[in-house]
């Protein structure tokens, strides 16, 4: 009698390990399916670019950015940066530091154009009017109007200049600043 126990005892423990491998084989089948589908579902993103108009936005698929994104964002930090006087210089370079890659090379540059703004009592205004988007060197060039007053004066002096913002899409897909030079004209 104890050995018919024991044998029944014996054939349900190998009935339930046979059920757990069948279950765990299911699961695994089950995951394997779930994960080949998210990985081949393309990512939609909802960006909206900037605070003055969030009315505007931008869907981006997986890792494309569509053009007129890039336009407005290099509007916006280029338009925001250099319309600036002595006293709101500094806060608008810290606001457009946070968004670059690499602070060091930029907070030079930007230092220096702060203190020759405070010293000279100069404040300017940057109006973008037309862009180029390089995608093979990550850079956007932005050309338009650039007031520049002097002191009290009410008449600016106004030039047309070129600055090229350099972008890199960083780890989560945003998109951050990775440099930003003026285009010299040599006439």
């Amino acid at each position: 009698m104890n050995i018919d126990i024991k044998k029944n005892v014996a054939i349900k423990l190998l009935q339930q390990r046979n059920f757990s491998y069948v279950v765990v084989v299911f699961l695994m089948m089950v995951c394997s399916v779930l994960l080949v589908r998210v990985l081949n579902v393309s990512e939609r993103l909802v960006i909206v670019p900037s605070l003055s108009d969030p009315d505007k936005r931008y869907q981006i698929d997986g890792s494309f950015i569509d053009d007129s994104y890039f336009k407005d964002w290099a509007a916006n930090l280029l338009g925001d940066l250099y319309t600036a006087n002595p006293k709101t210089v500094l806060q608008k370079n810290k606001s457009f530091l946070h968004w670059s890659i690499s602070t060091s090379t930029l907070s030079k540059d930007l230092e220096q154009s702060a203190k020759a703004l405070k010293k000279d009592q100069i404040s300017t205004a940057f109006y973008p009017e037309t862009f180029k988007i390089s995608r093979q060197t990550k850079e956007i060039y932005v050309t338009g109007m650039f007031l520049t007053f002097f002191g009290r004066s009410q008449k600016p002096v106004t030039s047309q200049k070129t600055f090229i913002l350099g972008w890199q899409i960083v780890h989560g897909g945003s998109v951050a600043i990775r440099s930003l030079k003026e285009l010299k004209n040599e006439k």
